[in-house]
């Protein structure tokens, strides 16, 4: 269950983010005739709950958060992560340095609240890597751009690493937070008795 809860949380999140940036104009979808939900393309959601499946994986095998989470944590990371996505579509035309400024020090907060261990800066460092050059790819083959002043770093906003920073963070140890069998103190834990 955690698994599917994980999925889901990166496809809510990606779904609720890429509505601001659609709305904002920030990106714009170029494929006729696929499907929408809300107003991404189909397929953009799947593809976000997966990447964060795949960092929360990770994570799991390098047993992160390296301090102890609970599911309310969770939930705080996710809304904070989806601020951080909702923010950046009112970042269109902004100049890189301030917006790159503002979204790394937010998501460099992030990460040192959620876990500041050396494991957990990996696993978002790789995402900041990952996910521009996934979205990047994207634009390549002409599924969508971003607009003009949000299209500096490879066709893609200059800001995006920072947002999947901040995502790979909470990312990295969702699961092994999930994984609570309660969150009351004292409590069972799952792995200790």
């Amino acid at each position: 269950m955690p698994r599917f809860i994980t999925f889901l949380l990166g496809f809510g999140i990606g779904l609720a983010g890429d509505a601001c940036h659609v709305a904002s104009g920030t990106t714009v979808y170029d494929w006729d005739g696929v499907p929408t939900l809300w107003n991404s393309a189909i397929w953009f959601p799947f593809l976000v709950g997966l990447a964060v499946l795949g960092a929360a994986e990770v994570g799991h095998r390098l047993d992160l958060p390296s301090r102890a989470r609970s599911r309310v944590d969770v939930v705080i990371g996710a809304a904070v992560v989806l601020a951080l996505y909702a923010f950046t579509a009112t970042l269109r035309d902004q100049t890189t340095t301030v917006s790159v400024v503002l979204c790394g020090a937010v998501a460099v907060a992030v990460w040192a609240w959620w876990d500041p261990s050396p494991r957990s800066l990996a696993v978002a460092l790789v995402a900041a890597v990952l996910g521009p050059l996934a979205e990047m790819a994207v634009v390549a083959v002409g599924a969508s751009h971003y607009t003009s002043g949000s299209d500096a770093l490879g066709g893609v906003a200059p800001w995006l690493p920072c947002l999947y920073f901040a995502a790979g963070a909470v990312a990295s140890g969702i699961l092994k937070a999930l994984d609570v069998t309660t969150d009351a103190p004292g409590e069972l834990v799952a792995g200790r008795e």
